[in-house]
């Protein structure tokens, strides 16, 4: 019931800071991954593309086929 962030909620870092979490969990198709932000979401193309990459390196050290 104290639960917030879910079971598998991990930090989130940019540059030098946590600016959030995100939670993982098996979905229909494969994961889902949920980010939550303390602060506001960095704008900048290079967080966007880290993100996605560092989703498919998680997806692909659990070996799902996808990530949504």
């Amino acid at each position: 019931a104290k639960r917030k962030l879910g079971y598998y909620a991990m930090p989130m870092l940019w540059r030098d800071d946590i600016i959030g979490w995100v939670n993982i969990s098996r979905g229909v198709g494969g994961l889902d991954a949920e980010a939550g932000f303390w602060k506001a979401k960095p704008k900048e193309r290079s967080f966007q593309i880290e993100f996605e990459a560092e989703i498919e390196r998680f997806r692909a050290f659990l070996r799902f086929p996808e990530f949504k």
